[in-house]
């Protein structure tokens, strides 16, 4: 199934001390609009309330891309990130975006 959760072995739920999947179905939206606010964690905070302070390491960013770390805070708790998976999506092909923290 080409937008199923690959989740890391060591990382399964139920497994794992502590993991987040988000999902929204939002009719009226084209990948094209919702792609550049998943992956620039500056505009995060803009339609997100519990996300604060996003910044990149080393230089990086605006966009994530996969291996990139990057920092951001959520419900105040500061999460140091890296970027697992990133696949921009294709036509037919949903985008996928992972990271651990």
């Amino acid at each position: 199934m080409a937008n199923e959760i690959f989740w890391p072995q060591d990382y399964v739920p139920g497994f794992a001390d502590n993991f987040a999947s988000n999902e929204v179905i939002v009719a009226g939206l084209t990948v094209a609009e919702i792609w550049p606010l998943l992956s620039h964690p500056a505009k995060w905070p803009t339609y997100y309330a519990n996300s604060a302070n996003p910044r990149f390491y080393d230089d990086k960013g605006p966009e994530l891309a996969e291996g990139i770390q990057f920092y951001f805070e959520t419900f105040g708790f500061p999460v140091q990130a890296k970027v697992t998976e990133y696949v921009p999506p294709t036509a037919g092909q949903p985008g996928r975006v992972a990271w651990h923290g």
